[in-house]
């Protein structure tokens, strides 16, 4: 990849960008078209997927540049049977063009004093609470000794969960599936993104994500739609062991862009809270 890496990334039309990837991601011969010879195109045309649709081209068009347009359903249901797409991928395409309320400007988040007397109540157990962009707002003693200090992090980027799922080594060698934990949670992100269009606090942090890790523009710009919500993480401990966490994540009802993130060992493993307490 080039080092040339574009800082400023925007999801002007989710929508569109969400049909775009998906365009690019198909060959001809997937949907039954004979490539012509010498093709050298990647992925889809525009007309080729109007026609799958039995849609008009323009109409397709509109769509993907993101103009004001709301499709019908039978519109959609033709786009994701021209895209190939499964259930979940149909579901997710239903929502980004039906959008949602987009919520108030996010303002300064602290940890209250209830939500750390639960930190501390959840410990030996690692759990942490995050803010609406993803800011670690504080940890118990398990999770910084498990994840990361977060609590003697100084960079305000280094205090971020994004970052350090996509940027910090640390979580490579954590995750024994790391590429797939930290393009899951970029997929995630997009989604909070998306509720907060007005507010440039996001675009900061995707910038020091991609600045911090190139190959993350790769997974934004791919715009997966399965992040996998609530997976069995497995987890590499110091010492060698491979453990599976399950995760467990609480919203905070008054502000319900603050979550609080507790994870508990599998049944079937070998974790004793001796492993995570300090």
């Amino acid at each position: 990849m080039s080092s040339d890496v574009p800082l400023s990334v925007r999801t002007p039309s989710p929508l569109g960008e969400f049909l775009r990837a998906r365009r690019k991601a198909l060959a001809p011969e997937d949907v039954g078209i004979k490539r012509a010879k010498g093709r050298r195109r990647v992925g889809l045309s525009r007309t080729e997927v109007a026609e799958l649709a039995n849609i008009s081209v323009a109409y397709y068009d509109l769509i993907e540049r993101g103009r004001d347009l709301r499709p019908s359903a039978s519109v959609l249901d033709g786009l994701a049977r021209a895209l190939r797409l499964d259930a979940d991928g149909r579901s997710h395409l239903h929502g980004l063009a039906a959008g949602g309320p987009r919520r108030r400007r996010v303002e300064p988040e602290e940890l209250t004093d209830e939500l750390a007397d639960l930190l501390d109540a959840v410990h030996p157990n690692p759990a942490y609470v995050v803010g609406a962009r993803w800011d670690v707002i504080g940890a118990n003693r398990a999770a910084c000794r498990l994840f990361t200090d977060w609590e003697g992090r100084r960079a305000k980027r280094e205090r971020n969960l994004l970052w350090f799922y996509c940027c910090d080594p640390a979580a490579r060698s954590l995750f024994v599936d790391w590429q797939q934990e930290a393009a899951d949670q970029l997929a995630l992100f997009r989604e909070a993104y998306a509720r907060h269009p007005d507010d440039p606090g996001y675009q900061r942090v995707l910038d020091e994500v991609f600045r911090g890790n190139p190959d993350t523009v790769d997974w934004w710009e791919r715009h997966d739609s399965d992040p996998r919500r609530g997976r069995t993480k497995r987890i590499r401990l110091d010492d060698g062991r491979v453990v599976r966490l399950r995760q467990l994540v609480l919203q905070v009802l008054d502000e319900p862009d603050i979550r609080v993130i507790s994870y508990f060992a599998d049944t079937d493993d070998d974790l004793d809270a001796a492993d995570l307490d300090s």
